[in-house]
């Protein structure tokens, strides 16, 4: 077994890997939902909790590898490549629109919206954990921005569309 990891490429283990983990949201709210579908409200919240608090890691992660998060583009560029290393391969997509105080990021391809159809999930509570994620995730690589969102794969969209910009504090 260990000589069959070995041969294993490192993209291939991290591409199986988060292809499992992805699933694990999911999987949980349908065990969830058929034990106790009379506490649904609170399982929700607590999944948009634990969802960001994963956000809330990237500041984390981002200052460990040095990442410049000073200007929105910086901040779009490196939300979208840590989440690449933590949701997988499968999560493609393009900053685009950028300037120091507003930057564009397109998703064309997400694990979670691929989950979503593939567990038949509801595709606004998935659009409500990647909003907690994503918000969290961006405060905590620079508290100066912000982000929205106004087009999600999850509700039929052909991509999801989030604005990074600078706060109005």
């Amino acid at each position: 077994m260990a000589q069959m990891m070995k041969q294993i490429s490192a993209e291939r283990r991290w591409d199986i890997a988060t292809r499992c983990a992805d699933m694990l949201p999911f999987a949980y709210e349908q065990a969830f939902m058929k034990i106790a579908p009379e506490h649904r409200k609170e399982f929700d919240q607590a999944e948009r909790e634990i969802w960001g608090q994963v956000g809330s890691k990237q500041g984390e992660i981002a200052r460990q590898l040095g990442c410049n998060v000073s200007s929105a583009g910086d901040v779009a560029r490196t939300f979208q490549e840590i989440s690449r290393v933590m949701l997988g391969p499968h999560l493609r997509g393009r900053v685009e629109k950028e300037s120091s105080t507003g930057a564009t990021l397109i998703t064309e391809e997400c694990p979670m919206a691929s989950n979503t159809a593939r567990f038949d999930a509801e595709g606004r509570h998935t659009c409500q954990l990647c909003g907690a994620y994503g918000k969290a995730a961006i405060e905590s690589l620079n508290p100066d921005f912000r982000v929205t969102s106004d087009r999600h794969m999850c509700m039929g969209d052909p991509s999801c569309r989030m604005t990074i910009e600078k706060s109005r504090k």
